[in-house]
């Protein structure tokens, strides 16, 4: 049965091949019919100096198409007006910033009681790599 199998996908295999030669061959009569045309084709060569002065000049071409919107000059703005009215009862609220130190205090607060100790020794051998493993 692999014998077989292998046989089909060797003639389908060579069929292709065998195709793509013919149309090569065939390609390259087309071609040597054709007088005034290089059989091979040729590498096109240009003066790298008219290459770059073409992209610059099509690179300001296209720059002025597009132009660049003018910045607007600064206005002047009014004040801010207060959100808070004079004749309201309450108070603003304001808002405090937050301390820096607030998770290091919480810790700190947290790793005075031995329970807590223990259980962050636990949490620590639980979650890092295995003892084995440790260099």
């Amino acid at each position: 049965m692999k014998g077989i199998t292998i046989i089909i996908i060797l003639s389908v295999v060579w069929s292709i091949i065998a195709g793509i030669i013919e149309k090569k061959k065939a390609a390259a009569k087309r071609a040597a019919m054709t007088p005034g045309q290089p059989s091979v084709p040729t590498k096109w060569k240009a003066d790298p100096v008219k290459v770059k002065i073409e992209s610059l000049r099509r690179r300001k071409k296209s720059r002025q198409e597009a132009p660049v919107p003018q910045p607007t000059p600064p206005r002047e703005h009014a004040p801010i007006k207060p959100l808070h009215v004079e004749d309201c009862p309450l108070p603003p609220i304001k808002s405090r910033l937050r301390s820096s130190n607030a998770a290091s205090r919480q810790l700190a607060a947290m790793l005075h009681n031995k329970r807590n100790i223990r259980t962050a020794i636990v949490l620590n051998e639980i979650l890092s790599k295995p003892v084995s493993q440790r260099i």
